[in-house]
């Protein structure tokens, strides 16, 4: 059995081939970083996920310079993370802000079990102005739901990562 070999700049500057171990190590050390900054600061910010999306395209292009593929299809795989990232993290702030808008809607004297009147104060305008002035009123509650959504954004994009990084872990060097 060999030993699991890494370069650690292989992870971090898109200039070099990466090992099928190397690969899996330097997505790992990047996810641990995005996990590290999630937990410090939930709603941390574009500008810090770039730099892991950085990280995570730099780990994925040196695997497919590696195998002899387009490093393009990095950009494919961190598309696809990305969109299921928005798409988890949006369920997981809708999953905090729906129970919080059911109550407001109570509070504004909607009947809630009449599902004409839900809709209809839900689209109206009025209602939704207020519920904006609540969200910008009250930082608390509008940072309790970005929070919400920072886990499970976190979660989709590593596991989409994860599967297509199976995939091309296991791929083989073109001739």
């Amino acid at each position: 059995m060999t030993q699991p070999s890494f370069d650690l700049k292989t992870a971090f500057m898109p200039v070099f081939r990466s090992t099928e171990d190397e690969f899996w190590i330097g997505l790992g050390v990047i996810a641990a970083l995005d996990a590290l900054r999630i937990s410090f600061s939930p709603a941390a910010g574009v500008l810090s996920w770039l730099v892991i999306a950085f990280f995570a395209s730099t780990v994925f292009i040196n695997r497919y310079r590696a195998l002899g593929k387009p490093t393009a299809l990095a950009l494919a795989a961190l598309a696809g993370a990305t969109v299921i990232k928005i798409i988890t993290g949006l369920f997981g702030m809708a999953s905090r802000a729906y129970p919080e808008f059911v109550a407001f809607l109570e509070y504004q004297g909607v009947n809630m079990d009449d599902p004409a009147a839900v809709q209809a104060a839900a689209y109206d305008p009025a209602i939704q102005q207020a519920y904006q002035e609540r969200l910008t009123s009250d930082p608390e509650f509008a940072m309790a739901i970005l929070h919400a959504g920072a886990w499970p954004s976190m979660w989709g994009f590593w596991l989409v990562l994860a599967a297509v990084g199976y995939w091309t872990a296991r791929s083989t060097v073109r001739s």
